[in-house]
This record gives C-alpha cells, structure tokens and sequence, in this order.
C-alpha cells in the first residue's frame, strides 16, 4: 500500500515537473519568435572579436527556441566599457541585446573599481566563452629585437587601444617591473587598425597581438615579419613553447602576483553576456543554447574554415571564473592600479 502510494505521489511529482519544463520552454520559444537579437560589439568591425561575433550571429539562431533573428551593432571605445555600459544601463534587459566585450572587463573592475559608473561586474549574466584570447607582446621584424632582453636597451613604440587595455597596461607595467623601454601610443581602435599601423611602420610592435587571429589573417608573418617576445598568459601556448609569459619573466612573487592578474583574462577570452536583470529562465536558455552551438559539427566546420580557435566555457564556468578574480588580496589590486597608471 505504501509502495503504491509512493508510487503514485512521485508520478504526479514527475508529471508536474515536466509540464513546468515544457511551459518554461513555451514560453521561450513564444517570447523570441519574430524577435531580433543585437550583439553589442566592444570593438571597431575587422578584428578578432568581429569574426567571433558574426560566427556567433551566424549559427546560435539555430540553436534558441523561437529561432530569432540577430544582427551586430559596434559600440569601441574605453576598452569595451562603452559597450558594457550599454548592455548594464541602456539595453532592454529582456534577452534580446547580448554583449561582446573585451578579456580585461573583469580583471579591470576588481583592479580599478566597477567598469563604469554604477556597474557591478558580478552582477552581469555571463552566457559563455568562445576562445581563450592569448595575447602575445611582438616586435616588427626590422627593429632587430629578439628577446625581452633587448626591450631593455631600445626605446620602442608600441600601439594601444586605451589606458586600461591589455596593450596599454601590460607594457607599462613591463617598463616598471623589469625595465623594459616601451612607449605606448594609445587610440587604435582593435587589433586590426593596430596591425595596418605595424605594416606601415607608424608603429614598432604591439603588446596585444592574438597569435592564432595573426596566423589567420596574415598568413606567413607570424614568426617572420612579426616577432614574439613574452606571452600575457597564463600558460605558453603550444606553438610558442620558447616564448615566456610575463609572469615568467618577473623576479620576485609580488611581481608575478601582479603580473599573474593581467594575464588572467586571457581564460576570459571572448566573453558574451547580457544584463543583470534579464529573467533567469531566458539566462539559462540562452546559456544551453550556446552550449549546444558550441558541440555542434556545422559551427565546428565553419570555425575551422575560418581558422580561428575554439575553446568554449559555459556560462555557469565564466560566472565562476570572473567571481574567482576577488579571491586575490586587495594589496595585490591597489599595487597592480598603481604599476598600471599611466
């Protein structure tokens, strides 16, 4: 009697639960039937994050319920805070307006205080990462310089994007810490203007070059015209096992501490999220959504094609790893603030 009671209780449990998940995913499907997605880019069309998002607008449609449509919007400027702004304050915070901002978003909010005026990093919804962003520091192959060493005798120019881009931030740093000669002159607006100015000799080298973009899209200077002198990573990548990372490259723990902090967003990498009030249940769709793009053969083949890395974080993973930031001491963030400060 008891069994069958049990029995009988746990079918009508199991009922409801999935009449719940089927009218959750109803209600999806009807609220973005018809609608338009804008991803908000953080940087100019022509770069690394461009060829991401379009590879994004491309195929996710397919994988949400309701198969809405998307197209990109471009928003530079303030290392991707214009845009973030955007998405926090400005966008309808109902899942139709997805960002795309830069690796150093959140390492920058814990280092300099909140991305913006009235954001909070930890309240953002992240819905997932593409590729880890593996920045390398590199030298046009006419200056001569082979090594970190050689930083330290010539004066050289490099291009940035902002005061609080990876490009602008890890050379001064670098020039604090070690001695490096780097002058930085900061306004290019992504990676690829950068590249354009590098090939017409306006300047010497960059500290934000994304070696696998490079490959792609310069086939053949990566290594000849474009020399790697340290990595603003984590770990070396497999293709440049003679290259050291700038944390290597620091002769004492407090430094590497520092130097460890602006290399973390390279785990960040290609980062989509969307604003802190969108409703949990379209949060967790499009968090599955992208998650099934991501495993999906057509996406994988088209990537290929296109020569660009793959190497995705879920968006409960990116949650977890941009909240892990504020596990540093806070000594360690106001010492990184003040070797950053231009």
């Amino acid at each position: 009697m008891f069994r069958s009671t049990t029995l009988a209780v746990l079918t009508i449990i199991t009922g409801v639960v999935c009449s719940w998940a089927s009218a959750q995913a109803d209600a999806i499907e009807d609220f973005y039937k018809g609608k338009q997605i804008t991803v908000i880019v953080g940087y100019a069309p022509g770069g690394g994050y461009d060829t991401y998002a379009r590879l994004m607008i491309k195929h996710f449609p397919n994988y949400l319920p309701g198969k809405p449509t998307m197209i990109p919007k471009y928003m530079p400027g303030g290392a991707t805070t214009k845009a973030a702004s955007f998405v926090y304050k400005v966008a309808p915070q109902d899942g139709t307006v997805i960002g795309l901002v830069g690796s150093s978003l959140p390492s920058n909010a814990f280092i300099y205080g909140n991305v913006g005026d009235g954001m909070d990093i930890d309240k953002f919804n992240w819905i997932g990462r593409l590729a880890k962003i593996e920045s390398i520091g590199a030298i046009w192959h006419t200056k001569g310089i082979k090594n970190i060493e050689d930083l330290k005798k010539q004066e050289v120019i490099f291009g940035g994007t902002s005061a609080r881009g990876k490009s602008v931030t890890v050379p001064i740093a670098l020039n604090r810490l070690l001695g490096t000669k780097i002058k930085t002159v900061k306004g290019y607006r992504g990676s690829s203007r950068q590249l354009l100015a590098l090939e017409k000799g306006e300047i010497d080298g960059m500290a934000n070059v994304v070696w696998a973009q490079l490959k792609r899209a310069r086939p053949g200077w990566a290594g000849t015209k474009v020399i790697p002198l340290f990595q603003s990573t984590l770990h070396r990548r497999h293709d440049l096992p003679n290259i050291p990372t700038i944390a290597e490259l620091a002769t004492n723990e407090e430094d590497r501490k520092v130097l460890k902090i602006l290399a973390s967003d390279s785990d960040v990498g290609r980062p989509f999220m969307v604003g802190p009030k969108v409703p949990a249940a379209r949060v967790a769709a499009l968090r599955k959504s992208f998650m099934t793009m991501v495993r999906n053969a057509d996406f994988l083949a088209e990537a290929k094609k296109l020569k660009i890395d793959v190497d995705p974080l879920s968006g409960e993973d990116l949650q977890a790893l941009i909240a892990s930031l504020a596990h540093y001491p806070k000594s360690v963030f106001d010492r990184t603030r003040k070797l950053t400060k231009p």
